[in-house]
């Protein structure tokens, strides 16, 4: 049983103990508050008129629009009904589908009083922090529950919430950054799957969850369930004895899920794919995939973000930099690897190691790539399989390291675990902690350097890029617009 610090109330007996686990998990959140506020200081020095810049990326367009869209949310609040998600108020005369674009449908209406108060800009300011604090914060809680020591699973969680992957794509991907249900949808499922939570309880959650994520980023709902697909197989395949006496649990489980879910959001998934403005086809593959040596290079370029000589090679990457460079290095998967081979007989470590090497082969896509003058051709690649079914072929296959990200963590902080345990000597067990940290250590990012918004003109005969033609000043992310 944990020890308890009683402070001076409790000692007069006003007050219960404060368990020391308890305590140690609150202060590990704050730090990852700190570090959030410190990667995004340069924004809130100005928050209503600046935004991140990435690297050679320079400012993202995609910050407009999200400007828009929570604006566009928060105005639908301020009137008392929750935002049309089919609307001409963005490309009249036609037109959108809300739920076929990044709309953030739930963060906007939640922080619809800070748009209305502060302007979209701040909004985001806010979304942008708690997204990787949020983030970090999730695993953390994930991985305390299934056994990591609470300073390992602080290193996992920050691991990733604040690297390579999620970093990169803050530079105006808001639905991909704010990942705090993925962990939490997988270790629900887990807990169904395992037995370790009440069947319908647990599908009740799951499908909450399934459902709030719906409304975040469908995208990312897509990869969570690839990657929670490949982690129930590999303990599957671990346990074959224990499968048959998991079905029924694991389908009441689900089912319930389902259900909640539907409830939730069938009326908002049967308007994307029944309604007005729906997509058909999938979006070109081209530049989704990534190379083998942007998995494994040894100098993250992707965490620097002050201009000089990172600026040109990347800006002659062929593809999206922002994904392209989202890798581990090759440092940390020299450790994990090890870490691997030493602790495969760990059910934990097992799962999470193959659900991680898949993820990153997933990564490379679906086409031919080259690797050392060679080519290896996209047929023998898992993903060319799946990339033209429903819903996975609207995926970008280079972001599947965003929770590939979460299980080198999960793999990282069972193994730091794993290693005091086996290891008696504590210089040894002292330098494997060390060895994982300065794995780690080349992928911390700096700070976002940020830059001013361009004030946005009022639309005239023509329609302006990102401005509907009802309130032209309602899509507007600058100053000039702001309330």
């Amino acid at each position: 049983m944990a020890k308890t610090i009683v402070g001076s109330a409790g000692a007069q007996g006003g007050a219960r103990p404060i368990p020391r686990v308890r305590l140690a998990a609150w202060l590990i959140a704050c730090c990852y508050l700190a570090a959030a506020l410190v990667l995004t200081w340069r924004l809130w020095a100005d928050p209503a008129s600046r935004t991140q810049i990435i690297a050679a990326n320079g400012i993202s367009h995609d910050v407009d629009l999200f400007a828009w869209f929570l604006r566009y949310d928060a105005t639908a609040v301020a009137h008392g009904h929750l935002p049309a998600l089919v609307t001409t108020a963005l490309n009249a005369p036609r037109g959108i589908n809300l739920m076929w674009n990044t709309s953030l449908l739930l963060p906007g209406v939640v922080l619809a009083p800070v748009t209305l108060l502060a302007g979209p800009q701040v909004t985001l300011a806010i979304l942008l922090t708690l997204a990787f604090a949020g983030s970090a914060a999730s695993l953390f809680v994930v991985l305390r529950r299934w056994g990591a020591s609470i300073s390992a699973a602080a290193l996992g969680g920050a691991l990733y919430g604040f690297f390579p992957a999620l970093w990169m794509e803050a530079g105006g991907h808001y639905h991909l950054i704010f990942v705090v249900l993925p962990p939490l949808i997988v270790d629900a499922l887990l807990r169904i799957v395992t037995g370790r939570r009440h069947a319908v309880r647990g599908g009740i959650w799951l499908g909450l969850l399934v459902a709030a994520q719906v409304f975040i980023s469908e995208e990312m709902l897509a990869q969570t369930v690839v990657a929670a697909v490949i982690i129930v197989a590999v303990l599957a395949a671990s346990q074959p004895q224990i499968v048959p006496k998991r079905i029924k649990g694991t389908v009441t489980g689900v089912g319930s899920a389902a259900v909640v879910g539907l409830l939730a959001c069938g009326y908002p998934l049967w308007v994307q794919f029944h309604g007005p403005l729906t997509e058909h086809g999938s979006r070109g593959r081209s530049p989704t995939s990534r190379t083998i040596s942007a998995i494994s290079s040894p100098r993250p370029a992707a965490c620097s973000s002050t201009p000089g000589p990172l600026r040109a090679p990347l800006a002659s990457q062929p593809v999206a930099v922002g994904e392209y460079v989202a890798y581990l290095g090759w440092p940390l998967l020299a450790v994990l690897l090890i870490a691997t081979v030493c602790f495969w007989r760990d059910r934990r470590v097992r799962v999470a190691a193959v659900t991680l090497a898949l993820l990153e082969i997933f990564s490379l896509g679906g086409q031919t790539i080259k690797a050392g003058g060679l080519q290896y051709p996209g047929v023998l690649l898992p993903w060319h399989y799946l990339q033209n079914l429903p819903v996975l072929n609207q995926m970008r296959a280079n972001r599947f390291p965003i929770l590939a990200d979460g299980t080198a963590a999960a793999v990282l902080a069972f193994s730091l675990d794993l290693t005091r345990t086996a290891v008696r000597n504590d210089w040894r067990r002292w330098a494997a902690a060390a060895l994982a940290i300065l794995a780690v250590l080349p992928l911390v990012p700096l700070p976002f350097q940020a830059g001013r918004l361009e004030p946005v003109r009022p639309a005239g005969p023509r329609l302006s890029p990102g401005c509907g033609s009802h309130q032209p000043t309602a899509c507007s992310s600058s100053p000039v617009a702001r309330r």
